[in-house]
């Protein structure tokens, strides 16, 4: 018997087989558990390569269409931005404060008017749920730099802008 600080009496615990059962199944727990983790780790290695893999042929397949409208910015040649836009596409934008919306055409009609010029864009924004997408770019035609953003949805196994928006960058 031992005695606690205030002197009363209290009972050794003594060791149980319960007690060696619980340690080892602990034990043994925690091992298995370890496995596991180390296991799913690898899978997961192996499932990231795959998903950064169709992660990256998606955001080319989306970028696709994006391609198309600066090469016909580039080029002067509206033509080449059609196969990137749905038949029913708009383009939208303020102007002093009013809504402007037009159907896509006007956007090919504006490309073919110009003459060609330096064209660029970076990607500021892609976000994708499923066969829909959202991309956000700064382009530059010419000495004009704009904020674009369209939305696209897919179309087969081909990505197709639905509508455009944008605010020219002063």
């Amino acid at each position: 018997m031992k005695i606690d600080g205030s002197g009363k009496k209290i009972k050794d615990a003594k060791k149980t087989p319960f007690t060696k059962i619980s340690t080892v199944l602990i034990l043994s727990a925690l091992t298995f558990g370890s496995l596991l983790i180390s296991c799913q780790n690898s899978n997961n290695q192996n499932n990231k390569k795959e998903v950064m893999q169709n992660n990256q042929e998606q955001k080319d397949a989306i970028l696709k269409p994006i391609e198309l409208y600066v090469e016909a910015g580039r080029k002067g040649d509206g033509n080449i931005a059609k196969p990137a836009f749905a038949s029913t596409a708009t383009m939208s934008w303020s102007e002093n404060g009013e809504l402007k919306s037009v159907p896509i055409q006007a956007l090919f009609d504006g490309f073919s008017a110009a003459k060609p010029m330096d064209a660029s864009y970076k990607l500021t924004t892609l976000d994708v749920e499923g066969d829909a997408a959202i991309v956000r770019i700064e382009s530059q035609f010419g000495p004009d730099k704009y904020a674009d953003m369209f939305t696209l949805v897919k179309d087969g196994s081909n990505w197709k802008i639905i509508s455009k928006i944008y605010q020219v960058i002063k």
